[in-house]
């Protein structure tokens, strides 16, 4: 007997329905705020408790193992946070993403033939509409519903005051394009899809978060579409013709593609740029709060109370009076000035030994949302490239989503 089919042609009781049917709303949350992220994450792991007798074999993983592990070096790490009371409740948020990681995971595993295909249909139709309004903002000047961008140059699109329309794009792209291949065999259309998708992050304006889309759609294509290289290659080269035009024509774009860039591959090019750009300046106080803090760090989400201090103060960097932030803009510094050297390690070898394992189960089963996942993760943990807070909400909430796809793939032991 199929055990498989047999537990996806399985009667859905009304909680799993539930929330199945909030994970179809998943990528809305993260436009209507962190209140909702937050909320979503707790009937999750309410869900969680309430099939733990049941589902409590899928906590037999090696994942789940690591998670802990990499949960348990931030609790160490609380007892040298310079303000423990403000590192404490994320690091608490953290044990409830690992609830909803495995309730996730179970959803996925137990639906995957029946249910599954309405989720990531869902995820497919927001990320049209998110799609349609970024260009009808770069069309009007400001989205649908009247929002407008304050930097010339960026779409806001739905999400207010915050430019992150480029981080959630870079977060649901590879959703997308699965469900387009898994439905569709129109190789023609579907290179189409992928121009499009590479054009729409660019004029977005977010520089780091078009690169990491475009290496996520690079090797996600490499990997699936089973196309003649020279149709490849000409599309690429389609797409770099379309950008380097928009460069030219637009000075917004020249000026943040090109002006501010060409410096980065002159005589000491890419120090010079980091001592005129704010992103510097964020990085030259994350290493210094480093050096001060080499073992632990000040503690999860103490970024915001050391950096404004006049010590970290660096004349050699122009914008040393923006220093200040939430975070350093760069997952790698956030964990280095946060947690130290035990802490950082401890996040290496939660990353890394959590890919091992994803990418050899990949290659067992060859599922295209595992792989979709697991070229996110990559390419959201780059080093150099700016990025959104690691333990942030929405950041985050975009992070642990691809992460509990990606465990979710993970077949059994």
């Amino acid at each position: 007997m199929n055990t498989k089919n047999n537990i996806n042609s399985k009667k859905i009781n009304s909680i799993d329905f539930l929330c199945l049917f909030l994970l179809t709303l998943y990528p809305l949350t993260l436009i209507l705020g962190n209140l909702f992220i937050n909320v979503f994450t707790l009937l999750f792991s309410i869900s969680f408790f309430y099939n733990f007798k049941e589902r409590k074999d899928y906590l037999n993983q090696k994942i789940f193992y690591l998670l802990i592990f990499f949960f348990i070096s931030l609790l160490i790490n609380l007892i040298f946070s310079t303000n423990p009371e403000n590192s404490f409740p994320r690091i608490i948020k953290l044990l409830f993403v690992i609830f909803f990681i495995f309730e996730t995971r179970r959803f996925v595993q137990n639906y995957e033939a029946s249910y599954m295909r309405y989720v990531y249909g869902s995820w497919l139709v927001i990320f049209l509409i998110i799609t349609i309004d970024i260009l009808f903002e770069i069309t009007f000047g400001y989205n649908s519903i009247g929002m407008k961008s304050y930097m010339p140059g960026r779409i806001v699109s739905f999400f207010r005051d915050e430019l992150v329309v480029g981080a959630f794009y870079h977060g649901f792209v590879l959703f997308f394009l699965s469900y387009m291949i898994s439905r569709w065999s129109k190789n023609n259309i579907l290179i189409l899809l992928i121009i499009g998708v590479l054009l729409v992050s660019f004029i977005i304006g977010e520089r780091s978060n078009f690169i990491k889309l475009f290496l996520s759609v690079l090797i996600f294509t490499s990997l699936v579409f089973k196309i003649n290289y020279k149709i490849k290659i000409v599309s690429i080269l389609f797409v770099i013709t379309i950008i380097i035009t928009l460069i030219n024509f637009n000075q917004n774009f020249k000026t943040r593609y090109f002006e501010q860039i060409k410096t980065v591959f002159s005589v000491n090019g890419y120090s010079n740029f980091m001592k005129e750009s704010q992103h510097g300046a964020h990085r030259d106080v994350a290493v210094n709060i480093f050096k001060d803090n080499l073992f632990f760090g000040v503690g999860v989400k103490n970024f915001r109370h050391e950096s404004w201090k006049e010590k970290y103060e660096n004349k050699e960097y122009l914008q040393t009076h923006k220093r200040y932030a939430t975070h350093p803009h760069q997952v790698h510094y956030e964990m280095l000035s946060e947690t130290g050297l035990f802490g950082y390690l401890s996040f290496l070898i939660f990353c890394l030994l959590s890919l091992v394992i994803a990418i050899n189960s990949y290659l067992k089963i060859k599922n295209i949302y595992h792989l979709s996942s697991i070229i996110y993760v990559i390419t959201s943990l780059m080093p150099i490239l700016p990025s959104g807070s690691f333990l942030s909400t929405f950041s985050g909430g975009i992070f642990w989503i691809n992460f509990a796809i990606m465990c979710a793939y993970i077949k059994k032991n």
